[in-house]
């Protein structure tokens, strides 16, 4: 039994919630894929939500296995520079007009 009990402890998950925002700023759907591809592959990672209108990624995370340094770093590796946000603080949305547009009208 006790053997049982201490499997548990040690197999217990850390689940955390990073809330980032990203410099450029993310502005159309390919945007958005961008930085969930980026996390996709990285371990511990349970799930990842972007808003546009809100300029945030939500990461839910397991912290046994990855942490908030690497979850940063690699979006600074996939070109998307993020900066950890404060509980509540809200992220200005900046004018943005793309050069180039796809077929469905979203930036390249």
């Amino acid at each position: 039994m006790m053997l049982m009990l201490t499997a548990n402890v040690l197999m217990a998950k850390d689940i955390r919630t990073l809330v980032v925002t990203t410099n450029p700023q993310m502005h159309c759907p390919k945007c958005e894929n961008q930085v969930k591809n980026g996390l996709k592959d990285l371990k511990g990672i349970k799930s990842v939500e972007t808003s546009v209108a809100d300029q945030t990624v939500t990461i839910q995370y397991n912290a046994k296995k990855v942490s908030e340094e690497q979850i940063i770093q690699t979006l600074d590796g996939i070109g998307r520079k993020a900066r950890k946000l404060a509980d509540g603080e809200k992220v200005a949305r900046e004018a943005h007009e793309c050069s180039e547009k796809s077929e469905g009208g979203d930036c390249k």
